[in-house]
């Protein structure tokens, strides 16, 4: 018979029946689950005797000190005690689906002990029974149903089925298992029992995204309350958080979960998660106060990923993981040889096609950024040489056309190229100045400079023409190699039309750690004709064409 702690990760399904009784009542049943959890099921049986006794006409607590007793059976080595407490289980479980037949739980439990008895008990057509009926009303109504407990009742009913020698049947609720939680422990286990029935295990599915109610939030929630000492539950709890793309409380509620259970890869992963999911906004107003904000992110999820490949170091979630972000970090946290073994090495387990798949297009992105490293190199350390020619060459990107007849006249076109590509996205500022040098608007300012201002020294000529006055409506995410376009609507700082005249549109250009830097300026007259500008300087910002669209241009 199976072990107490196979059968399910109880925190959803304890949820799931917390709404039908009393706190009193629920009390009782986080207390027996604690026991249940540490294998205690003698304990746990007890704690249910009592609340039976307290709430006598309760199903849920009478199927629980059944499935509590059936559990004591499996450790017990005395055959007559087992069959006795088996006995006493069915008493229980029987009497509860008396009492309440259209009770999941109830029913769950009763399926659940009734395809894992021995044979010779005859339980095992009553227990399929019982999980078809669990599985029929997921099917009328799939939203009321925490996916912890279907996709455990599909694969109990496998099990089922296989005893009963009914094989397709079988495949069938495995590959509804894979289906409903494909990121578990379960799915694996089902994919695993297909591949041994000779079937093509089904591909992984994208994961269900369990976006819980506010209502539903607040029952786990209370739930923890009565049960802090529940890994499992604090776990459930964060990951409802994260898929609500609460990620901060996400990140308390997988430490939490750690505290209790630092071995749980599930709540490792959580974690990287919602950590992952906290830093992909991008740099913010963080960054004046700490330039070095970003650069710690990146060493703390990188933290992160160790931990959890130090709890698994052959899971290949954890492994993927590691592989992932080691392959996005910057340059200096130097993990990039590593991510790559990481990645090779989950290519090579018996993980998922899925996560085969994704290891092996981060390969593909740790390589090109491996090759792009020594590219870096050529251009920094043998600037002079035909090999550096050729790696400028080799990264200069085709250009594109503007359409200006997607804007409305007048108005400026800034078009130009970054032809060089660094460990990191360079900072770039794209901006307007008169004939006299005086400011007149940014239209462009990479997110790092614009929220650092002068605590920044990548941008000098725009940091000092600007003064930082009015980066919120521009600031956007780094640019990189590639052709570059930005409309100017020829109004100033201050919101006000400027007059006609001569202006002089900038680029500036600064990238890390190879300390590369380039400014070009392009003078262009705004008045009642067209104009144009080109400009061809230097390998960083190689082209610049400035092109002025007037209201009605005269030929």
């Amino acid at each position: 018979m199976k072990t107490g702690k196979s059968w399910l990760t109880l925190g959803l399904v304890l949820c799931f029946g917390l709404s039908l009784y009393g706190q009193d009542f629920n009390e009782f049943l986080a207390k027996a689950e604690n026991f249940n959890q540490a294998g205690n099921f003698e304990q746990a049986a007890k704690v249910m005797e009592e609340a039976i006794r307290l709430f006598p006409d309760n199903a849920v607590a009478h199927s629980y000190l059944g499935f509590y007793l059936g559990m004591q059976a499996g450790q017990t080595m005395n055959f007559i005690k087992a069959g006795q407490l088996i006995g006493n289980a069915y008493e229980m479980l029987d009497k509860a689906v008396e009492m309440d037949a259209n009770n999941p739980v109830v029913r769950f439990n009763r399926g659940v002990m009734g395809v894992s008895v021995p044979p010779f008990l005859n339980k095992l057509d009553e227990g399929v029974g019982d999980l078809e009926f669990v599985a029929n009303m997921y099917q009328a109504a799939p939203d009321k149903f925490p996916v912890d407990l279907i996709a455990s009742a599909y694969n109990y009913l496998g099990d089922g089925y296989l005893k009963q020698n009914k094989t397709e049947n079988a495949k069938v609720a495995w590959e509804k298992v894979t289906a409903i939680a494909p990121d578990t422990p379960l799915a694996k286990s089902a994919r695993q029992n297909l591949a041994k029935l000779g079937a093509p295990a089904p591909p992984k599915a994208e994961p269900v995204t369990l976006k819980l109610s506010p209502e539903d939030i607040k029952i786990l929630e209370e739930a923890v309350k009565k049960n802090p000492n529940s890994a499992d539950l604090y776990l459930k709890l964060g990951q409802a958080y994260l898929a609500n793309g609460e990620a901060e409380k996400a990140l308390e509620a997988g430490q939490k979960s750690l505290d209790l259970d630092s071995t749980d890869i599930q709540a490792h992963l959580l974690r990287i998660n919602a950590y992952e999911q906290t830093v992909s906004t991008g740099y913010d107003a963080r960054i004046y106060d700490d330039t070095n904000f970003r650069t710690n992110q990146a060493f703390k999820i990188v933290e992160l990923t160790e931990k959890a490949v130090q709890v698994a170091p052959d899971n290949p979630e954890a492994l993927l993981a590691r592989g992932c972000i080691g392959v996005m970090m910057p340059f200096f946290v130097e993990k990039l040889d590593a991510a790559i073994k990481d990645l090779e090495k989950v290519t090579r387990s018996s993980a998922s096609d899925e996560v085969k798949a994704e290891a092996f297009y981060w390969l593909g992105y740790a390589y090109q950024k491996k090759a792009m490293t020594n590219w870096i190199n050529v251009v920094k350390n043998y600037s002079e040489t035909e090999a550096s020619r050729m790696a400028f060459e080799s990264m200069s990107p085709n250009i594109k056309h503007f359409d200006p007849e997607k804007y409305q006249k007048p108005f400026l076109a800034i078009d130009f190229v970054l032809g060089f590509r660094d460990e990191l996205e360079p900072q770039t500022a794209v901006w307007i100045e008169d004939s006299k040098g005086n400011f007149v608007k940014t239209v462009y300012i990479s997110g790092f400079s614009a929220f650092a201002k002068e605590k920044q020294i990548n941008l000098p000529r725009w940091s000092r023409s600007s003064a930082y006055k009015d980066v919120d409506g521009v600031t956007g995410a780094s640019i990189d190699l590639g052709q570059h376009i930005y409309v100017w609507d020829l109004k100033n700082s201050a919101g006000k039309t400027v007059k006609a005249g001569e202006y002089v549109a900038k680029v500036e250009v600064a990238y890390w750690p190879s300390m590369q830097y380039q400014a070009v300026a392009v003078p262009i007259t705004i008045g009642k004709k067209n104009a144009k500008m080109i400009v061809k300087e230097g390998n960083l910002i190689p082209y610049a064409e400035v092109n002025y669209f007037a209201t009605q241009a005269k030929k």
